[in-house]
């Protein structure tokens, strides 16, 4: 049978047109939309739109078109169909002013606004971009980011803000803050999913990280950079990038020299009890091979927000001035020739007048050896044959108890905590049923990204927050 040539090009037409419908985008958002993402937005494009007319309206400049375009497989400017998704990182979303809450503070703290205004900083003041913060002796001030990071401003240090910024739409937090003098404290939340930026700059170079805890400190033209956890880029204002330090690793930078990566001194031991003595602390510290120095700091709380005092010295032996009997907690390192500070051992102490204090216990208290989202596992040095009982607490008094258990063996698995500070504590068990004296309290702070105990930060493979719940 033959068909009429018109039907032929009746059906070839229509043939045609549903191809065609079918190849055209199909709209999930109405035009001019915008979808926010972790990291991203998706701009769903309207009537007129090019990449060159998007990146203008929604980034920081017209060029950041052609990144645009190979975000989205598409290699030339030219006129989108409407309700096309158009994907944009956060990296390239223009800026809005953000801010920073103070947290903890102690001593003489001055602060001048980028208008040049002199505030008082007491709990709970917000902290803008361009305000200048100065510590003097035994001053310190920590502040919290929107997302959750904190900066620590040591004693007698300068710091100046001059970058507190989120990206539009998605927040993605873009810091940058300038050590004048002394020495800053970072632990920053991980910036790899929502693409933020945090970088510390001195006159002599440029520290930038994605979600770690390190240090950064000037004196006599010289920088010192320390990662007590991840990794930090550092280099100098004209290379910035230089060199990748690791867990455990520092360098120097001078004007000349961009230093090597060099492995920081472990977390030094107590060779005696701390003890009181007319009106200060005492602190004997195990000397370490290659340390020059020991440096003491003495809080309140476990995480040292709300630090009280701190002090240095060239022997094993640090005193600190003005602290009264008391149960505190202390962090302690050791420095190098270079002047690089080393990972610190955080623990409690109950500073008592001298005539009151016990010897040091011989047992060494346990520290996080391993875990994950759901365990703990505790080891501490002994004998895999010998009996110990293990104690974890809310307090550092041991009437709180979290655990308390009878093992066989130098480790022990438990139930990870929620967020919290805890205290662990191990004593030996005698074939006669008698128990020797409990170790030294071991602090452990437990949060969403990481345990700190004695120095040595652990941070899981998966994190997520309602495995804490």
């Amino acid at each position: 049978m033959r068909i009429p040539f018109q039907k032929l090009m009746l059906v070839a037409a229509l043939t045609i047109g549903s191809l065609l419908f079918v190849s055209l985008p199909v709209s999930a958002q109405t035009p001019g939309s915008i979808r926010v993402n972790t990291a991203s937005i998706t701009y769903y494009a309207q009537s007129g739109d090019t990449l060159i007319s998007i990146a203008q309206r929604l980034t920081t400049k017209t060029g950041n078109w052609v990144a645009i375009g190979q975000a989205n497989k598409i290699n030339k400017d030219s006129n989108i169909p409407i309700g096309t998704a158009i994907i944009i990182p956060a990296e390239l979303l223009a800026d809005e002013p953000s801010e920073a809450t103070v947290i903890a503070r102690n001593g003489s703290i001055t602060a001048i606004a980028a208008d040049g205004s002199s505030t008082i900083l007491n709990i709970g003041s917000r902290i803008t971009e361009g305000m200048r913060i100065t510590t003097e002796a035994n001053s310190f001030l920590t502040i919290a980011l929107v997302d959750e990071s904190r900066v620590s401003v040591p004693s007698n240090s300068s710091v100046l803000i001059t970058k507190l910024r989120k990206s539009l739409y998605t927040a993605s937090p873009r810091t940058e803050v300038k050590l004048m003098r002394g020495r800053v404290v970072s632990r920053v939340s991980p910036l790899d999913v929502n693409r933020g930026r945090f970088e510390v700059h001195t006159p002599l170079s440029v520290a930038g990280v994605r979600g770690t805890l390190f240090r950064v400190s000037i004196n006599n033209q010289k920088v010192a950079t320390e990662v007590l956890e991840g990794r930090v880029a550092t280099g100098s204002q004209q290379a910035p990038e230089t060199r990748l330090l690791a867990l455990a690793k520092g360098n120097i930078i001078t004007r000349d020299v961009i230093g090597p990566a060099i492995d920081l001194l472990p977390p030094p031991k107590l060779a005696d009890t701390p003890y009181r003595q007319d009106d200060a602390a005492k602190f004997n510290i195990e000397p370490i091979a290659d340390a020059r120095a020991y440096h003491v700091q003495i809080a309140q709380d476990g995480e040292l927000l709300n630090l009280l005092a701190e002090a240095n010295s060239n022997s094993n032996e640090v005193v600190i001035n003005n602290i009264q009997e008391g149960n505190y907690f202390i962090r302690i390192a050791a420095i190098d020739k270079f002047g690089l500070e080393g990972m610190p051992r955080t623990m409690a102490a109950n500073i008592r007048n001298r005539e009151s204090v016990k010897a040091l216990p011989t047992q060494a208290a346990p520290s996080v050896a391993d875990g994950n989202l759901k365990e703990l596992v505790l080891r501490w040095p002994g004998s895999a044959n010998q009996k110990y009982n293990v104690q974890v607490a809310r307090d550092l008094e041991f009437s709180w108890l979290l655990f308390s258990t009878s093992v066989t063996g130098n480790e022990i698995k438990l139930p990870r905590p929620s967020f919290g500070t805890y205290f662990a504590r191990v004593q030996s068990v005698n074939a006669d049923g008698s128990s020797n004296p409990f170790s030294f309290a071991q602090t452990l702070i437990v949060t969403d990204q990481w345990i700190i105990n004695d120095g040595n930060p652990l941070r899981p493979k998966e994190i997520s927050r309602n495995s804490f719940r």
